[in-house]
């Protein structure tokens, strides 16, 4: 029988297990940096999303985005983990086409940032069909470049924008 998941808005049940993800993982761990989701369930008002994908009730990852256009008519991944032990399984694209059908809805690109070291992590984007369109050196670390990735949504039309 087939594992039960599900891609649901976040709660503040979920961010004990969203922050072990993140404390577990790169770019966080190398950056010495976490995610403030108490912000976005408090009335965070910079429109970003978040969900979990569960499952069988477990927290397998996380998703943060803003779909409406925040940067050259596109929407933006802020944050996204999956479960260490539960990598390399469909998780992660599961949670970026499910964050890419709503953004498509409201823009026709959406965009990320990733770290320069964070090689597995481009490789995934890339896979995905993003390409790396620029990149900013030393915003978040000296010596470490965040790489920007941009992706045309095959899905969005003008008439998914009246939506």
């Amino acid at each position: 029988m087939a594992a039960t998941s599900k891609i649901r808005p976040l709660t503040r049940a979920d961010i004990r297990a969203c922050a072990a993800i993140l404390s577990s993982s790169d770019p966080w761990k190398r950056l010495g940096e976490g995610y403030d989701f108490r912000r976005l369930l408090s009335g965070d008002r910079s429109g970003a999303r978040s969900y979990v994908m569960t499952i069988e009730e477990k927290t397998a990852g996380f998703i943060v985005f803003n779909p409406r256009p925040v940067f050259a008519r596109g929407g933006y991944l802020r944050a996204i983990g999956v479960e260490s032990s539960l990598r390399k399984q469909g998780i992660g694209s599961q949670l970026m086409n499910f964050a890419e059908g709503i953004t498509a809805r409201h823009s026709p690109n959406f965009y990320l940032c990733v770290s320069s070291f964070n090689r597995k992590a481009q490789a995934f984007y890339r896979r995905l069909g993003y390409r790396k369109i620029g990149r900013i050196p030393d915003l978040l670390m000296r010596g470490v470049s965040e790489h920007i990735y941009w992706k045309r949504l095959p899905q969005f039309t003008s008439k998914s924008r009246r939506q």
